[in-house]
């Protein structure tokens, strides 16, 4: 009997310099939408996301769908060498959206569309208004109480739940700077800031939110094929009743919680106890390791990390 195996995939963060060079110059399933890339998002976007330079893919649109296309067509890869059977998948915000494609809720190129227009819109809602900081080895209640403590009146939350080492807080600058602080009064040590453009989910995104929905729901979703759970309820996609609720979920996590430790937790309360991470970074794959150490975890960042993950995954 197989294993049960989870793919997970990453989010915004994990990107680097020339990331995917070899998927893109290679002839895979699904380089045809990559060669012609340029009609769905715009010929310089397209440009930026094949080259892969550092400076552009520091930038939230560009970041996005270059991580979504990488992880797509690597999973394609991977699918087609039916080494395992996949019995679920979670992603990390923007991973969500390549757990969906791959799950065949909506095809590669409405999903190159739903990442491009996601991206710029998270962009313009949050660019400048704030940051977010990793906070490392604090429990959940001591960082709400440090919330309600600084918050006064500003913009700070909980934007990230990943694992039980790490929770992510956003906010505006100044409720950030107070929120430091007073972990450093608090004993907390490590407190990270985070090289993005803003305070994604926090409710600074609850009216870009309202923008994108009208774009989800002129999307053609299909039939998924495994179970996804959402970063914002932990439900699974395939429970999910009709087109409406899909598209009401993928809203609200746009300026919600990701709630990505309870998803793993699903996950390995179902007997999953070996997972893929596929796409940029070895994120994913630490978080799970935090939650629970006996899991096992591959990571496939390029085409050779296909054929490595055959020869050493034992499926049995």
């Amino acid at each position: 009997m197989k294993k049960k195996v989870a793919i997970l995939f990453p989010g915004q963060g994990s990107q680097y310099e020339e990331m995917g060079k070899d998927i893109f110059d290679s002839n895979i399933e699904g380089s045809d939408t990559v060669s012609n890339l340029g009609s769905l998002v715009g010929e310089e976007t397209a440009r930026k996301i094949i080259e892969g330079r550092l400076d552009d893919l520091s930038k939230t649109r560009y970041a996005q769908l270059a991580i979504f296309l990488n992880s797509v067509l690597l999973y394609g890869k991977l699918k087609s060498m039916d080494i395992f059977d996949i019995e679920a998948s979670i992603g990390l915000s923007l991973g969500e959206y390549s757990a969906l494609c791959c799950a065949g809720l909506f095809n590669l190129e409405d999903g190159i569309k739903l990442v491009d227009i996601r991206g710029q819109i998270m962009s313009e809602g949050a660019s400048g208004k704030g940051t977010m900081v990793a906070v490392m080895k604090s429990d959940i209640e001591t960082i709400q109480s440090i919330i309600d403590d600084v918050k006064c009146g500003g913009l700070l939350s909980v934007c990230n739940l990943n694992s039980p080492s790490q929770v992510v807080v956003g906010g505006d600058f100044e409720a950030i700077e107070r929120f430091e602080s007073k972990c450093g009064e608090r004993g907390i040590k490590r407190v990270v800031r985070l090289d993005v453009e803003g305070p994604f989910h926090t409710e600074i995104l609850l009216e870009s939110a309202e923008k994108f929905e009208d774009y989800l729901k002129n999307t053609n979703f299909g039939k998924i094929q495994y179970d996804v759970y959402s970063n914002f309820n932990t439900n699974s996609y395939m429970d999910m009743n009709g087109d409406e609720e899909i598209v009401d979920t993928l809203k609200k996590q746009m300026y919600s919680p990701v709630l990505f430790e309870s998803c793993a937790k699903k996950l390995i309360m179902r007997g999953i106890d070996t997972f893929v991470e596929i796409g940029p970074g070895k994120s994913l794959s630490g978080f799970i390791k935090k939650i629970d150490k006996s899991c096992q975890v591959f990571n496939v960042q390029t085409l050779d990390d296909i054929n490595n993950l055959r020869e050493n995954i034992n499926i049995f």
